[in-house]
């Protein structure tokens, strides 16, 4: 029987320690402006989003397992004592929550050591979501259906924090880049004409660029907004995607939301260097405490897909990484942002660290440093990584597979979602390079 997972600490934790001494229950679904993956979860208008995905399969749920199930577990791994609030993807519309989804979720946080387990409810529509008398709601992103709600940190400043224009305009180091607004009114967005010859318009940058450079949407996450231009034939790619994009960026302009500028483009020049995963926690006041320093690997589109940590270089990581950590910290606390942070930071051939993209929620990889002493200090695995989405395979399957490396506490499920018809995502962590077995085993 694999043995309970004992958390190094818990966001319960640091919340507590920066002054969230009341309930918190947790809403980590990632709302979406333009594929709505779940009925139960509408898109969001206001807060505005770019979550361009690649067209499924007919009949094929994978993303929206990936999205409202798989994700959610494994950001809320290292929540603690919380309430946790997901979707549940197979419910029949009027009827109440199916059996899989909690099943699902019961054997991922069934891992974790009871005083750290986060308790899950399941509802099939946003709209049932009821939270206790005095609580606040924490959220991987700021929705519009979730705006009614008192959550831990302002949407307003939650969603800026988010921001890659925000970023490129602050004084943390970036690379050099250019920011251009949509110049036009939300009115004058409804009008066709004047709304494809505003896309022209912010195109022009694009195109009359010197190669290599990078272009960002302003709000979108995992690599989905951002477009690596290396050749003439990249730029072509990207003007056609982009095309599309900016004329769905104009077209939800609105009063509510031209504040946040969320019809812009991010084009910066493309630094050579190595970038590194800072996994963080920013207090109300004073340092935030790095959780984490990892590399990642990515697809040639920039979306991740692991991340890797040696524990062994932590020590020296953190002292390296904090005065870049600090600057962030500064900029999080001018928006009035604190809580969980992911930062993807580049280290130049001159040395300087550039902060590259910030992420504020928990990322794909805090577990890592939340489970060093279950990992590292108990087992002596000086390696650890994230790995997933792994897809067409039950849970159970996996863990007949892998059943020993489960047993041995060296493989932890971050996320699983059982579908019908063999559709399933998993996500997992493993250790490695150390210990009694050796390097990190391929799942």
């Amino acid at each position: 029987m694999a043995p309970p997972v004992e958390l190094d600490t818990t966001l319960r934790d640091l919340y507590t320690q920066s002054g969230d001494e009341g309930e918190i229950t947790l809403v980590y679904c990632p709302p979406m402006s333009q594929v709505q993956l779940v009925q139960g979860m509408p898109l969001s208008s206001k807060y505005a989003y770019q979550d361009r995905l690649p067209a499924p399969a007919k009949g094929s749920t994978q993303a929206a397992r990936v999205f409202t199930q798989v994700l959610p577990q494994s950001h809320a791994m290292i929540a603690g004592k919380m309430d946790l609030v997901m979707l549940d993807l197979d419910v029949p519309g009027n009827g109440p929550t199916g059996q899989q989804a909690p099943t699902d979720a019961a054997q991922v946080f069934g891992q974790i050591t009871e005083s750290q387990r986060p308790t899950v409810r399941f509802i099939k529509d946003i709209a049932d979501l009821q939270i206790p008398a005095g609580a606040k709601i924490g959220v991987f992103r700021p929705a519009d259906c979730l705006d009614h709600l008192d959550p831990v940190v302002p949407f307003a400043a939650h969603f800026k924090a988010h921001s890659k224009r925000e970023l490129a305009l602050s004084n943390v180091p970036t690379a050099p880049s250019v920011v251009d607004d949509a110049s036009i009114q939300p009115d004058q967005a409804q009008d066709p004409a004047l709304r494809a010859s505003e896309v022209a318009r912010m195109l022009a940058l694009v195109g009359n660029k010197a190669i290599p450079f990078v272009v960002k949407l302003p709000q979108a996450h995992g690599g989905l907004g951002t477009f690596m231009v290396r050749s003439e034939e990249d730029r072509t790619e990207t003007l056609t995607v982009l095309r599309g994009e900016v004329d769905m960026m104009l077209s939800m302009l609105q009063d509510a939301n031209t504040h946040f500028h969320p019809a812009s483009l991010v084009v910066q020049d493309m630094v050579p260097g190595f970038v590194m995963a800072v996994c963080m926690f920013v207090p109300k006041t004073g340092s935030p405490l790095i959780t984490s320093v990892s590399d990642q690997q990515t697809d040639d589109g920039g979306h991740w897909t692991r991340t890797h940590i040696d524990y062994s270089q932590q020590a020296r990581l953190h002292t390296e990484y904090r005065p870049i950590v600090d600057a962030i910290g500064a900029y999080m606390h001018q928006l009035g942002y604190h809580g969980p942070l992911g930062a993807d930071i580049m280290t130049g051939l001159d040395g300087q660290h550039l902060v590259i993209d910030l992420n504020a929620r928990v990322s794909g990889s805090h577990p890592l440093g939340f489970l060093k002493k279950h990992l590292n200090t108990s087992r002596g695995f000086n390696d650890a990584a994230v790995v997933g989405p792994m897809l067409s395979v039950t849970i159970d399957e996996f863990k007949s597979r892998f059943s020993t490396e489960l047993n041995e506490g060296r493989i932890v499920l971050l996320g699983w979602s059982n579908g019908k018809g063999g559709e399933s995502s998993g996500a997992i962590m493993v250790g490695g390079g150390g210990g009694r077995h050796g390097g990190i085993a391929r799942a």
